[in-house]
């Protein structure tokens, strides 16, 4: 039979346990965050590695993926019902210009990967190849149909750019016609647009077909002016990692994991990333990861003139109005999760 002291001994190891193990206490036993994947796209691959490496579960959290399409992944960031989301420097800028604070902790992509095919038979109606010039490439969208994923979104925002190079007003001679990227493929076939912009890999299938030509190609060095640029990064609320450090620490750990692997171990890279896009040309996967991996950063810091960058290519494409130009980006990231 236990005394008084045996007891109260008892009851303080109970006490000590409740409060290691309480959910915010910072010590729980597997802390769980879900993260907003905008598109079925190569661009998030290192969160499909991570999953499949089991690298945040190593690292004491449970992940959950969720499709989320758009900027509509940052939009439940910011709405508090999901707690990461991989967007592009252009949407925190954006976010936080207009009074909506996100927060940037990882960078995952440093140059856009984003390209433009456009079918043969508008190129062969616009005399244009895949040896033409960039400029007259640009001319070749003139009057033409092209699909994007979302309205304002960076890929579209990279189309406006690319056609204005040509002297093409992409406002009024281009007809823009959203669509999720499996649908641009179904749309190309049916005559229904004439091209379209998207992130890899759904550009290289036209072209490995013979359905397209490919104008533009930022991950195979057209448009350098635009590198180095935030093209994907891993955000949340700007108070989340205030009050839940320990989750930003493991999430970050699990994504520099998965860039690390990478690069070290392509060929077990592709075979994880075959799990998500099992249904595509193994030739095609491929080629478009080889591109993704040649585009992606090595450490996962945050650099902050790739923001820079990121914010004049807003301006130049009219994404960001000029009274919203932030002056300064030291409020809007951190590095401090990045080991």
């Amino acid at each position: 039979m236990l005394n008084r002291k045996g007891i109260e001994a008892i009851g303080l190891f109970v006490l000590v346990g409740v409060l290691l193990f309480a959910p915010g206490s910072g010590w729980s036993q597997a802390d769980e965050a879900t993260v907003a994947i905008p598109a079925v796209s190569l661009t998030f691959c290192p969160n499909y590695i991570a999953d499949g490496m089991g690298f945040w579960e190593k690292e004491g959290l449970k992940v959950t993926l969720k499709s989320v399409r758009g900027i509509g992944a940052a939009n439940a960031v910011l709405a508090g019902s999901i707690e990461f989301s991989n967007s592009s420097g252009p949407t925190v800028i954006r976010a936080n210009a207009r009074g909506q604070r996100l927060f940037a902790i990882a960078s995952t992509l440093e140059r856009p990967t984003v390209e433009i095919v456009l079918s043969k038979e508008a190129a062969q109606k616009a005399g244009v190849d895949s040896d033409s010039s960039l400029e007259k490439k640009a001319q070749a969208l003139r009057g033409r149909k092209i699909a994007v994923d979302s309205i304002n979104s960076v890929v579209h925002g990279y189309l406006k750019y690319f056609a204005r190079k040509g002297g093409v007003d992409p406002e009024k001679e281009i007809t823009i016609s959203p669509m999720a990227p499996p649908n641009m493929l179904a749309a190309l076939k049916k005559g229904a647009i004439d091209g379209y912009t998207m992130s890899l890999p759904w550009p290289i299938i036209p072209v490995h077909s013979g359905a397209t030509i490919r104008l533009v190609s930022s991950p195979r060095g057209d448009l350098p002016e635009l590198n180095p640029f935030a093209y994907n990064m891993v955000l949340t609320r700007a108070d989340f990692c205030d009050s839940k450090p320990q989750v930003c620490e493991k999430f970050v750990a699990g994504i520099q994991h998965a860039l690390k692997y990478m690069q070290e171990k392509p060929a077990e890279s592709l075979e994880i990333l075959r799990k998500t896009f099992g249904k595509m040309d193994p030739a095609v996967l491929a080629e478009a990861f080889e591109l993704i991996r040649q585009s992606s950063s090595k450490t996962g810091k945050i650099d902050e003139y790739s923001l820079a960058q990121a914010q004049d290519f807003m301006l130049a494409t009219e994404i960001l109005k000029d009274s919203e130009k932030m002056t300064s980006f030291s409020s809007i990231y951190t590095n401090r999760f990045v080991k």
